[in-house]
């Protein structure tokens, strides 16, 4: 079941598009454990462009389209665009986010990777970190694991760790800072994650 978003009212806080805030409908009930939310949202816009710099430097940019397919841009669906020569500093430095939407044609992106990976994935709860390596970043109760070779990103992995409630959509936003070892899940939360290969 999806959860669709009001409007961002908690991508991790109670002001709107503040950083790091995400949010979920009311009265949306999912069971613990698998909980359907797309990691990238959208929210009210047909798309919504997430630009990442490291250390400054421009190396990523995720265009995510919403619910209707947009040209050649297929619904619920996450485009990335990477500069694998940027990726050196990962693991190093902070990695910032901004973001942009709208409701037009998308602006046309490209880079020297490219992949598609679906928006609608399950959230899997965990207590026990399931993924390691790969360079991690947190922001609030937010993480994410970046996993690269010589060529550029090889996985993603998205984490919320809750004290109670469902995982909700992310419109990650601000600065997220490098952290070490596993993401630590405290007594009385829950850990969820998403993780995707990149083919």
């Amino acid at each position: 079941m999806q959860l669709r978003s009001v409007l961002l009212s908690v991508v991790v806080c109670s002001s709107l598009f503040a950083p790091g805030c995400y949010l979920a409908d009311e009265g949306a009930s999912e069971e613990v454990g698998e909980a359907a939310s797309p990691q990238l949202e959208p929210d009210r816009w047909a798309w919504r462009l997430f630009k990442l710099s490291v250390g400054g430097v421009p190396f990523a940019r995720a265009l995510a389209i919403g619910g209707a397919n947009m040209g050649n841009y297929t619904a619920d669906t996450e485009y990335w665009y990477v500069d694998p020569a940027a990726l050196s500093a990962l693991g190093t430095k902070n990695i910032v986010f901004t973001h942009s939407g709208g409701d037009s044609y998308p602006p046309s992106q490209r880079g020297p990777q490219s992949f598609a990976l679906p928006r609608e994935v399950p959230w899997e709860a965990f207590q026990t970190d399931p993924v390691s390596g790969g360079a991690l970043y947190r922001k609030d109760n937010v993480y994410l694991r970046i996993t690269k070779n010589q060529s550029g990103i090889t996985r993603l992995t998205w984490y919320q760790v809750l004290a109670d409630g469902v995982p909700t959509n992310i419109v990650p936003s601000g600065t997220f800072v490098p952290v070490r070892g596993p993401v630590s899940v405290p007594s009385g939360h829950v850990g969820y994650h998403i993780d995707q290969a990149v083919e």
